[in-house]
């Protein structure tokens, strides 16, 4: 669930930069960690913002030093949702269709086409009717990642929270499943089609490209910084024009919203354990923009200072 939800944040464009860039293929772990160390307001002893990329590869999920340093240090882990295989059972329903139809019933013969030949190309033994009893928002989110996820190796998350428990860390989150596919039940149906079909258009697009989105996003982890990623998301989000007052409100519900309760939750934990050291694993976009989790603590009295290099 937490991959589906975090693909659209994530499933973003390279920018070419000026300075040279290392090369990638010969990356033992990304060059520069999404990281920060939160301090005071009480705190005993250092807590950690970390950023995550949910991809399986070798390269990221071969932590940075510095970020395998604090995961070392940590108590508690935290990631975006319950990763507990038990609880994301009980994610299953909350994304299931409500409104009586199949998925292809609702979104009509032209969308449900495009959507056939998206995933066709994608692998040929797929089609949209596995998908009959998704809400049309998750199908459209787990769209970029399904290639990926085909592989069926553990991305970045849940090895995190498999070693946290290998270690006997506390595991926790800090939203709930519920929480997480309400930023999506808000929008209508015909709202979720329209995002299905700007999604599709951009597969669509980029289908002859020489270097695919995910590829393009994993660069961009491996040698970036969360400025670079606020570049990404902006680039990537003008290619959803078709609604742009849509597109505006879901980056809201998808970042602004979310990184406030996120800012919220992370306080109530520390607080709650002063003496203990927190580690927080959220995906990367979180600690971008306007309401960026790091500045948000920053403005409730905590001290945080990044540890990229």
């Amino acid at each position: 669930m937490q991959k589906i939800i975090a693909s659209i944040l994530l499933l973003l464009p390279f920018l070419a930069h000026a300075e040279e860039k290392p090369d990638l293929a010969a990356l033992k772990h990304p060059v520069k960690a999404c990281l920060f160390k939160v301090e005071g307001k009480g705190l005993k002893n250092p807590s950690y913002l970390f950023g995550t990329i949910h991809l399986s590869d070798p390269r990221v999920l071969n932590l940075h030093p510095n970020v395998e340093a604090a995961f070392k240090a940590s108590d508690t882990f935290y990631a975006e949702i319950n990763l507990d295989p038990g609880a994301q059972l009980q994610v299953a329903p909350l994304v299931m269709r409500k409104d009586a139809k199949k998925l292809t019933e609702a979104i009509g013969p032209e969308l449900t086409n495009k959507l056939n030949k998206v995933l066709k190309d994608i692998n040929p033994v797929l089609s949209a009717a596995p998908f009959d009893a998704l809400k049309t928002w998750a199908v459209a989110a787990s769209l970029p990642l399904i290639e990926s996820q085909l592989m069926g190796k553990a991305a970045l998350d849940q090895v995190l929270y498999q070693r946290a428990v290998k270690e006997n860390k506390k595991t926790d989150a800090l939203e709930s499943a519920d929480s997480q596919v309400a930023v999506f039940d808000k929008f209508t149906e015909q709202e979720q089609q329209i995002m299905l079909s700007d999604t599709l258009d951009m597969i669509i697009a980029e289908q002859d490209a020489e270097i695919k989105s995910i590829e393009r996003m994993l660069n961009v982890y491996l040698t970036g910084t969360t400025d670079e990623i606020a570049d990404m998301m902006t680039a990537e989000m003008a290619k959803m024009n078709s609604n742009p007052e849509l597109t505006k409100r879901l980056m809201k519900a998808l970042l602004d919203d979310r990184n406030i309760d996120m800012a919220n939750k992370a306080n109530e934990f520390m607080q709650a354990a002063p003496e203990k050291c927190h580690f927080f694993a959220v995906g990367a976009a979180h600690y971008t923009g306007k309401t960026a989790v790091q500045d948000l603590l920053e403005e409730k009295g905590y001290t945080i200072t990044p540890l990229f290099e």
